[in-house]
């Protein structure tokens, strides 16, 4: 009996010291910046990455986000696309796109690189100008 609860107490400890997942915000990762006004307004809730594979063999990155108005808002967005040496590849119809968000409401938006060399991504959501 003394063993039972020597062992059990040993693995109820063990699990404590278990090292926590890291959980971060969506605001505090790196490949998204939202500009203080829209912050607000309104919040990211989701943001996935997933490569998309094609007939040739090679694949494209494809980003989806969805946000969730805090209150009726504009929202304009826009992604960056930049390839292994971090340089920016351009697309076609870069500027930013307008969207109208109404309080409550929960919108999805998606985007797919330009190009398989591109490998990472910077999402830019601001007030429409």
């Amino acid at each position: 009996m003394k063993i039972l609860l020597l062992a059990s107490l040993l693995v109820l400890g063990l699990a404590g010291c278990a090292s926590q997942p890291e959980t971060r915000s969506l605001s505090e990762r790196q490949n998204l910046k939202v500009d203080p006004e829209v912050v607000y307004t309104m919040a990211v809730t989701e943001l996935f990455e997933e490569r998309l594979a094609q007939p040739d063999g090679n694949s494209l990155l494809h980003v989806q986000f969805a946000v969730e108005a805090r209150s009726d808002a504009e929202l304009a967005w826009k992604v960056t696309w930049f390839d292994d040496s971090g340089m920016v590849v351009k697309s076609v119809g870069e500027g930013y796109r307008k969207a109208t968000l109404l309080t409550g409401q929960v919108r999805y938006f998606s985007a797919t690189a330009p190009h398989a060399r591109v490998t990472s991504y910077q999402l830019h959501l601001r007030e429409p100008k």
